[in-house]
């Protein structure tokens, strides 16, 4: 009822019909993914600052914050990860790398890994990106998490990380909630539809 009809493509980011082995546009696929970022992944974890901007306290702040959602949503989980990467690198392809590649936290699942969600914030050349596992992303609406990468902008380019992820993270409690919302809208409507046709 809720799998998406289409998927985003990495690399020139089009939709395009999840089926496809590779993007009709672009011809992106995930052995090109795997041949451009040819060294060992690292453990997916929530923290993964190797740009080191987060002090402990940014990190103690966010963390409660996050921990608060997952109170909320068990199933989810928020990874951020900085990286000083150069150009033509796309960040959205190494986003997808990382999502594919990385290796699991002691006791994570392959399940429990589709519904987690990737932030990289390039340090070097003040990018964002979101990677949504493939189960999550079919309640994330596109427009409203590009409007809350939006607004990590301006505190980022000042250099405020920690103010820039605040943000963030407070957008990403209300977007789930918001989409839980709708999805038990969804729910009543369907079973509201189906008594009808009984």
């Amino acid at each position: 009822m809720f799998k998406r009809a289409s998927v985003v493509c990495p690399s020139c980011l089009i939709r395009f019909k999840d089926r496809e082995d590779q993007c009709p546009n672009c011809q992106f696929d995930a052995q090109r993914s795997v041949e451009q970022f040819p060294f060992q992944p690292p453990v997916m974890q929530r923290w993964m600052d190797n740009a080191k901007v987060f002090d402990q306290g940014a990190r103690q702040e966010i963390d409660q914050m996050i921990d608060r959602i997952i109170k909320q949503f068990p199933q989810v989980s928020l990874s951020i990860c900085t990286v000083e990467l150069d150009d033509p690198i796309s960040l959205s392809e190494f986003g997808f790398w990382m999502m594919n590649a990385c290796g699991h936290e002691e006791g994570q699942s392959e399940e429990q890994r589709a519904w987690s969600i990737l932030l990289l914030i390039d340090v070097k050349r003040k990018l964002l990106s979101l990677t949504p596992g493939y189960a999550i992303e079919a309640f994330m609406d596109d427009a409203d998490w590009q409007e809350a990468l939006k607004m990590m902008i301006p505190d980022m380019i000042a250099d405020d990380y920690r103010l820039s992820l605040r943000g963030f993270v407070k957008d990403t409690s209300q977007l789930l909630r918001k989409s839980a919302q709708d999805v038990m809208q969804m729910l009543k409507e369907n079973e509201k539809h189906q008594k009808n046709q009984k």
